[in-house]
């Protein structure tokens, strides 16, 4: 075989390097790197139908065991593995097959590409990579299983066969998605490489000088009613504070959505939560939760309430967490009560202080509300602190952020005799009000307090509100990334059962639907004659250029001759009939004025029709 024959690809080679590229794509979101994986089916394309093919047709067949091997011997991580095996395998699959069943398992093999990559990215870029996915599978499938038996035109596609392909593959492609039942399999936690943590939430709340940088990535999405600002969405409560630092819970058990009712509760109000990857396991809830409702197989619990993921995640995933606008009625036992007024290892000076602060105020709403104003007036807000540790935040008011505002509240609350603990979470007041969800940043993360009072834990913030702008663009462009991830990514079982329900009522109340139609075109009847009268009036003008196209054709036919076949061109039956020459530049005009459009060539032609009709009589008579 000649070398400058080796780069002309055939149709079938062009088609399956497409589909091999847009099957690459989705593992380049995960992996930037596997842009190499492009070599194998250009080699492919290059050695298909060739000697070498024939010649070592074993060594094709074992290609994906010794890449499988080499990738596993140079310790590279499972989803480069494993991307890497797929390719190779439809790679080599695609230099040894000439059968269309053969080529069916390729387009199958590039499906399992597109599904392990397919890890929940809210990524816009994904939706992009699925459509051009879909176009090219779509291509793929029409050159390997119906060329043979749809008779394909020999000459390449026009524009409207283009957009015709390409509709109806995506069309085609939508309803297959929507309607094909869908199974639950658990969540899967997502592929490490590449996932970027995007929160500024820690578990372990220390207190410190440290400053704080805002950091605009996004941490969750939430979708709830637009009740009231700010939306409190806690992580984990805190007992202990010791050597200024605040300790959870170790004591942790497995719950199972079959066993624990409140898990699955899910008659309260519904907020749904799309959770960015993040470095902890923590559930966060909308505050006063009552429930959650996942996909989870388990969660952990411990013993003050905290729920918690098997591992931490590296995909998006989506629960719905169930809540109320009020605290829940629990009665704490005398044990509890004693963690939660805990004042261990605190500053002598500070119980003093707290002593003095509400030295005036007998009800504990009072004694809340004198700590708060002092805290308020006493100390200031700063993302760099002054502050080195509580005692100096407290005693000599330096500056500080919402975790030393939260530890001086519970500390000061304690020491007057309410029952407190500290809250870790975020607060947004950032709303999206084009699909109507609330946005979670890293710089929400936020500390809070709660007290114990009749019988309920209420929050209570101590720290000075702030809230940041956000321009419309972001909002705009994040509202694409919220539908693409809800309306696709997360597409399931659930949610087909609740579009078939949709359908179905859209199909129940037609009749309804239709008369409220009739009364808005009644209501608006002048708007509708005049739309009606403009698509008359377009129509009739289309129906007259498409009569007076039919009369021009007609009389350049009978110009030629009058054996004209129903499947040859006026160019091919004027070359059949010699008359080609003769009639050139009418025909050029002709098909100028036909597929140009261009039809103020009309009297022009209608004139040469008349000079070639006047010789041809001229000649017979």
């Amino acid at each position: 075989m000649k070398i400058s024959n080796l780069f002309k690809f055939s149709s079938l080679c062009i088609s399956f390097l497409f589909f091999s590229l847009s099957s690459i794509a989705f593992v380049m979101l995960i992996y930037n790197g596997l842009i190499l994986l492009l070599i194998f089916p250009i080699l492919a394309c290059i050695l298909k139908d060739t000697r070498v093919s024939k010649d070592f047709k074993k060594g094709f067949e074992i290609f994906p065991l010794l890449t499988f091997l080499f990738l596993l011997a140079v310790r590279a991580d499972l989803f480069v593995v494993v991307s890497s095996l797929l390719l190779a395998s439809i790679s080599a699959k695609f230099v040894l097959s000439n059968d269309p069943k053969d080529y069916f398992e390729i387009f199958v093999v590039g499906l399992m590409l597109s599904l392990l990559s397919s890890i929940g990215t809210i990524a816009f870029g994904f939706g992009i990579v699925a459509i051009f996915f879909l176009i090219s599978s779509f291509f793929f499938l029409i050159q390997t299983q119906f060329k043979n038996s749809i008779p394909l035109k020999k000459s390449a596609p026009d524009k409207k066969d283009i957009f015709i392909y390409i509709a109806t593959s995506l069309l085609f492609s939508l309803i297959l998605f929507f309607s094909l039942p869908r199974f639950t399999l658990g969540v899967i936690h997502g592929n490490p490489i590449g996932a970027k943590a995007t929160s500024n939430f820690s578990e372990d709340v220390s207190i410190d000088s440290n400053p704080i940088t805002l950091d605009y990535s996004i941490v969750m999405r939430i979708e709830k009613n637009k009740q009231n600002m700010p939306l409190y969405i806690s992580g984990l409560r805190y007992t202990t504070f010791l050597n200024g630092k605040w300790y959870k819970s170790e004591q942790k058990e497995k719950v199972y959505p079959d066993l624990l009712g409140v898990f699955l509760e899910r008659t309260m109000k519904k907020a749904t939560i799309y959770l960015e990857p993040n470095n902890t396991n923590v559930i966060f809830m909308v505050d006063y939760a009552r429930g959650i409702y996942g996909n989870f197989n388990l969660i952990y619990k411990d013993n003050i309430g905290n729920l918690f993921f098997e591992t931490p995640f590296f995909k998006t995933v989506k629960y719905d967490s169930f809540f109320e606008d009020f605290p829940l009625k629990e009665k704490l036992s005398n044990e509890d009560l004693k963690r939660y007024l805990d004042v261990r290892g605190v500053n002598p000076q500070i119980i003093e202080l707290a002593n003095s602060i509400s030295k005036n105020s007998s009800k504990q709403t009072d004694k809340l509300n004198a700590i708060l104003n002092y805290l308020k007036t006493s100390n200031e807000y700063s993302l760099n602190p002054t502050a080195r540790n509580i005692d100096d935040f407290m005693l000599n008011h330096a500056s500080g952020y919402c975790e030393h505002f939260a530890t001086a509240f519970v500390i000061l609350a304690r020491a007057s005799n309410i029952p407190a603990r500290l809250v870790s979470g975020f607060v947004t007041t950032e709303w999206n009000d084009t699909l109507k969800y609330y946005i979670v940043r890293a710089k929400d993360a936020h500390t809070w307090a709660e007290v114990y009072m009749n019988n309920a834990w209420v929050r209570i913030d101590p720290t000075p509100p702030s809230q940041t702008q956000v321009s419309k663009i972001s909002l705009f462009a994040d509202s694409i990334r919220m539908f693409w991830y809800k309306n696709f990514v997360t597409y399931n079982v659930e949610s087909q059962v609740r579009l078939f329900s949709n359908i179905q009522e859209t199909f129940t109340n037609f009749g309804k639907n239709t008369l409220n139609l009739v009364e808005v075109l009644r209501s608006n009847i002048y708007s509708v004659l005049i739309i009606g009268l403009l698509i008359l009036v377009s129509s009739l003008i289309k129906k007259r250029k498409r009569n007076q196209i039919d009369i021009i054709t007609k009389k350049i036919i009978n110009l030629i001759g009058n054996d004209k076949s129903e499947n040859e061109t006026i160019l091919e039956f004027a070359k059949r009939k010699r008359k080609d020459k003769e009639l050139q530049i009418l025909l050029n005009l002709y098909y100028e004025y036909r597929f140009g459009k261009k039809y103020w060539l009309k009297d022009a032609i209608s004139k040469m029709i008349k000079d070639f009709q006047s010789q041809k009589s001229l000649l017979t008579n």
